[in-house]
């Protein structure tokens, strides 16, 4: 039996899909079709009842409902939703997410590329595919952080001849590209060298002035980028100025970047981001087409992303584009979500990622770790202090007066809290200020802190700040909350530090109830787990904090923390 003869009729076909409306994201029609598919690919798109006769194993009754391509996603991290490879797989082939593009810098950073290499094996023989983009800036920040990953050009270039790496993440270090300093020209040359892609990123313009000028991403796409919208940075200016524009975009991507656990679970993933693209002003069939072909496109994935012969069977059942329920998804020509129950279940444990466990190398501390001790008799002192956004995740640098008793910061009646970064493997650890997050008592600590992922800690005073950091260093890792010496919420995070090795939902309900209890002592936000995970990202906008102090993002330098 060849694919011919299954095309022809000539052979029986593994899988027809019948009475059921095709979204054909080539020409952006919608009319009936039955559908064949044989092993994993597709066979033939034809009229109803074309060929009466043709023989089928299995026979699917669409039940009239709109068949489209499955989802693309051609930028995240899978990290960013706290759980491995396969539990991930789960959660997103129910909405309907077929293949994704994976950027582990926040593994390279944590474990190196061995790390990698063991996130990659656990990411195989699943029906998700996920394919991987080698991280270019690991770290994000050289000499103004530690971190335990390093990936130079010659990491690059062995990472790019592993099967499955298509090409380089997001290139955060913009100046880098611009001065052509030659560490990052040699890992575009390594990339281009390779024939895969190359993927950028504008690391200063975020956020509100992002959000403010939709005339940004009409320049980008006027000079052939590829603009990847995700849901935070979406809004109607945007959309309407996409619109504005005479013809449908072929290089407008929805993407999703970081999808906190609790969030995929009762919004969605990127179905979700289509949704909203929709609800904004997006036309149905373009937003599908910014989910699936073009990122097949972006990506030279010629084998998907649109439903025609000799494409790769991921089909999704879905009641309609504006509200996109999924009944079933089809994945290489397999039926892994039926009805809207997974068929395929998470493998009990993943072996592959056993090496990356018990990766802090930090003892415990004490709350003289937590105390910052200011030198001679004077009653205050001025210092720098990072200012928190509500709304998103830029930060600004502010000043600010503290009063001191015995050398030490009195901030109970302010609206300060201090933050304070501890390196993996000791080798590095400061202290700072922090205003504007909302915290009116006790303390935060995470070892998920982009993107080095030391272990970063918030608090209003030093004895809940040292104790949410030992309970997070007792778990290997994760997020803790507590105040004085009670612990009131944690996820632990063992694989890496940053990882669960719990399944969804049980991660999505920890995530859950911390983000409850942190709201209860005074801290919201629509984005809590980047907002507060950004804070020693020194690649962003505004005033960072890194184990080895503050950094001014802009200029990329390090500044002391008391000012004068």
């Amino acid at each position: 039996m060849t694919i011919i003869e299954a095309s022809l009729g000539k052979t029986p076909v593994d899988l027809l899909v019948t009475n059921v409306q095709l979204a054909n994201v080539l020409t952006g029609e919608i009319y009936p079709a039955d559908i064949a598919v044989y092993g994993a690919k597709i066979v033939a798109v034809e009229p109803p009842g074309t060929q009466p006769q043709r023989k089928a194993g299995q026979v699917l009754d669409g039940g009239g409902q709109l068949l489209v391509p499955g989802l693309i996603d051609s930028h995240l991290h899978i990290e960013s939703s706290l759980v491995t490879p396969a539990p991930f797989a789960e959660a997103v082939l129910r909405r309907g997410i077929t293949t994704v593009a994976e950027d582990p810098h926040e593994i390279a950073n944590a474990t190196g590329l061995p790390g990698v290499k063991h996130f990659l094996e656990a990411s195989r023989d699943l029906p998700l595919t996920i394919l991987f983009l080698a991280s270019t800036c690991v770290p994000a920040a050289k000499g103004l952080e530690h971190c335990r990953g390093e990936l130079g050009p010659e990491e690059i270039r062995k990472m790019l001849g592993w099967e499955g790496v298509i090409g380089l993440a997001e290139v955060m270090d913009a100046r880098a590209v611009v001065d052509e300093d030659p560490h990052m020209s040699a890992i575009l040359q390594a990339g281009r060298d390779a024939g895969g892609v190359i993927e950028g990123h504008n690391p200063m313009l975020t956020g509100r002035e992002l959000q403010a000028s939709p005339s940004r991403y009409i320049e980008k796409l006027r000079l052939g980028v590829t603009v990847q919208l995700q849901e935070r940075y979406m809004n109607r200016e945007v959309i309407e100025a996409i619109k504005a524009l005479p013809q449908p975009l072929p290089s407008l991507c929805l993407v999703t970047d970081d999808v906190a656990p609790d969030y995929l679970e009762s919004y969605g993933h990127l179905d979700h981001v289509l949704k909203q693209a929709i609800e904004l002003g997006l036309p149905p069939m373009q937003a599908l087409q910014a989910a699936t072909i073009n990122p097949a496109r972006r990506l030279r994935l010629f084998d998907r992303g649109a439903i025609a012969p000799g494409r790769r069977a991921d089909l999704v059942l879905v009641d309609s584009l504006p509200s996109f329920n999924v009944s079933t998804t089809i994945s290489g020509g397999e039926i892994v979500v039926e009805n809207g129950q997974t068929l395929w279940r998470v493998p009990p444990n993943q072996p592959e990622l056993d090496p990356l466990r018990n990766s802090l190398d930090l003892s415990p501390l004490s709350v003289e770790d937590f105390r910052i001790n200011f030198p001679g008799d004077g009653s205050q002192a001025e210092v720098r202090v990072i200012i928190s956004h509500p709304h998103g995740t830029t930060t600004e640098e502010g000043r600010a007066v503290v009063q001191l008793k015995d050398g030490q910061p009195q901030i109970d009646e302010t609206d300060l809290a201090l933050i304070g970064v501890f390196a993996r493997g000791e080798i590095g650890q400061s202290l700072g200020f922090i205003q504007g997050l909302g915290l009116q008592k006790g303390a935060l600590a995470t070892t998920h802190a982009h993107d080095s992922h030391n272990l970063m800690v918030i608090g209003r005073d030093d004895q809940s700040m040292a104790t949410a950091a030992n309970a997070v260093i007792g778990m290997e890792g994760g997020m803790a909350v507590s105040v004085d010496n009670e612990v009131l919420a944690r996820v632990p995070l063992p694989i890496a530090g940053i990882i669960s090795d719990s399944p969804m939902p049980a991660v999505a309900y920890q995530w859950g109830r911390l983000t409850g209890v942190l709201a209860d002592l005074g801290v919201k936000h629509p984005f809590l787990l980047m907002r507060l995970t950004t804070f020693t990202l020194p690649v962003s906008t505004g005033l960072r904090i890194t184990d080895m102090g503050y950094v001014r993002a802009a200029e990329r330098e390090l500044v002391p923390l008391l000012v004068g």
